[in-house]
C-alpha cells in the first residue's frame, strides 16, 4: 500500500509541483492550504509522513507540528522560502526531522521525504529482542552492541547512550543541553563541552570501523545522526 504524505503550503503552484513529485515516486498525496484543514485532517489519519510550509494564511508550519507532535513522531520535513540559521534550528528544535529551502528541486524533496519513511520504517520494525539496523550497522540493544561490517564499536557506556539516541532518531537533532540532561541527566546546564568531547570520540571510532552512519553538527544548537547514503542521494539530486 502507498505510504500516505500530507502536503501543506498556501501556494497552489509549490502544492502542484511537490504533489507531482511525490505521486511519481508512488506516494499517496493529500494536500491542504491552511495548517487548521491539516490539523483537522489528523483527527480521521494520520499520514506516513508531513511536508510543512512555514509561513501560512492562519497558523504558521511551526505551531502545526508543535500540534502534531503531541499526537505522533511521524517524520516532518519544513519548506520554506526563509533560509535563516535561527529557523532552520527553530524548525528542528520543535520536532522537525529535515528543512528545505525554496526554490528547491522537486526530485530531492521527494528523495528526502523518501529517506525519512525509510528511516522510520526501520526504527519502527526493531524486533523484540531489541535490534534494528542503521546503514551499515547493526544495533543489538539487549547486549548494548554496536557492530559493523569490521566487527563490534569499542564504545564506552557514555558514548553508546549517546550514539543509541541519536541514532534511534535519525535526522532528528537534538540542542547540546537536551543532550545533557538526557545522557548525563543534569537539571543545572553550566557548560556543554562534555557532549562535544564524546561525540569526537564517537566519531573517531566510526572512521575506523568505516561506518556509513555520521554525526553531523547542527551549527549553533547541536547535533544529529544521518545515513551517509542518504545523504548522498540528496547530493546526486542537484
Amino acid at each position: 500500500m502507498a505510504k500516505l504524505v500530507y502536503v501543506l503550503d498556501d501556494d497552489d503552484h509549490i502544492r502542484a509541483i511537490i504533489e507531482k513529485f511525490l505521486i511519481y515516486e508512488g506516494f499517496q498525496v493529500n494536500t491542504f492550504r491552511t495548517g487548521r484543514e491539516l490539523l483537522t485532517a489528523i483527527e480521521d489519519r494520520i499520514p506516513d509522513c508531513y511536508v510543512l510550509d512555514v509561513m501560512l494564511p492562519d497558523i504558521s508550519g511551526f505551531s502545526v507540528c508543535t500540534r502534531i507532535r503531541e499526537k505522533s513522531m511521524v517524520p516532518i520535513l519544513f519548506v520554506s522560502a526563509k533560509g535563516e540559521e535561527t529557523d532552520r534550528i527553530l524548525g528542528l528544535e520543535i520536532g522537525g526531522d529535515d528543512y528545505i529551502t525554496k526554490p528547491f528541486s522537486g526530485r530531492e524533496l521527494a528523495v528526502r521525504v523518501k529517506s525519512l519513511i525509510r528511516r522510520s520504517i526501520q526504527l519502527e520494525s526493531a524486533d523484540d529482542s531489541g535490534t534494528f539496523t542503521l546503514a551499515n550497522l547493526t544495533y543489538k540493544m539487549t547486549e548494548r552492541e554496536i557492530t559493523s561490517p569490521e566487527g563490534p564499536i569499542a564504545f564506552t557506556s557514555k558514548e553508546y547512550d549517546l550514539f543509541l539516541l541519536l541514532s534511534k532518531n535519525a535526522f532528528k537533532a537534538f540542542s547540546r543541553e537536551e543532550l545533557l540532561r538526557k545522557i548525563w541527566k543534569w537539571e543545572v546546564i553550566e557548560g556543554t563541552r562534555s557532549v562535544d568531547d564524546l561525540v569526537k570520540r564517537i566519531r573517531k571510532k566510526l572512521t575506523i570501523a568505516k561506518a556509513k552512519v555520521e554525526i553531523k553538527t547542527v551549527f549553533g544548537f547541536g547535533y544529529k545522526v544521518v545515513d551517509e547514503s542518504a545523504r548522498n542521494e540528496h547530493e546526486n539530486t542537484d
